[in-house]
């Protein structure tokens, strides 16, 4: 009951939802923010802070978005959480194991990408 509920960053609907955790947030946010300069297809933010037990609200914004991506910087275990805890959702991965940041161009390349 003490956790915070979970917030979406940029609108609250749309096409793609980028889901990550801990220190990739500056580099989703940007790329959200990026696309939502250029006015094209909507992505929206969702940051978690706590995974377990994950904040309230969950399912109620994951079913506004035509699709979702979890982002990570290691092999995908919050995207297999995720699909063991809100089975009802398909979830895409991006992931990267190279020791380096995400960028916010290869960011928004690969959202571009899911949407075609």
């Amino acid at each position: 009951d003490y956790i915070p509920h979970q917030t979406v960053y940029g609108d609250p609907e749309g096409d793609l939802l980028v889901v990550g955790w801990g220190g990739t947030r500056g580099h989703l946010q940007n790329a959200v923010d990026k696309n939502a300069c250029r006015r094209q297809e909507k992505f929206s933010l969702c940051h978690f802070n706590y995974i377990n037990p994950a904040a309230a609200r969950r399912r109620r914004h994951f079913k506004r978005f035509k699709k979702i991506v979890v982002c990570e910087l290691n092999e995908g275990q919050f995207a297999n959480y995720l699909r063991g805890k809100l089975q009802q959702f398909d979830y895409e991965q991006y992931n990267k194991c190279e020791g380096q940041p995400f960028t916010v161009t290869e960011l928004t390349n690969k959202f571009h990408s899911l949407l075609k």
